[in-house]
């Protein structure tokens, strides 16, 4: 299975959210080998919220499902332990 292509993507730091496969839905990568955790907030065409979180560490990524419902917003989160958590600017497909 490929990667899915990403298409619209915000940072924070080096964690960065990407819209994904028509922003039919998100994924957030972790680049920082600093031990936090790191999640995607988004928002879908129908008001729902959803979020998808990456606990493994630097290098790697978790994905949300993808749905007709298409995202409209999404932002990169990265939730520290020791210091405020870091959030990107939000990034919109219209």
């Amino acid at each position: 299975m490929s990667a899915p292509m990403a298409e619209a993507k915000v940072c924070t730091y080096n964690t960065c959210s990407s819209a994904i496969n028509s922003w039919q839905g998100v994924q957030i990568c972790d680049g920082d080998a600093d031990g936090n955790a790191v999640e995607s907030n988004y928002y879908r065409d129908s008001g729902g919220h959803g979020a998808v979180q990456e606990y493994s560490g630097s290098g790697n990524c978790e994905s949300s499902g993808s749905s007709s419902d298409h995202v409209y917003r999404h932002q990169a989160h990265q939730m520290r332990d020791f210091a405020p958590d870091s959030w990107s600017s939000w990034e919109y497909r219209y």
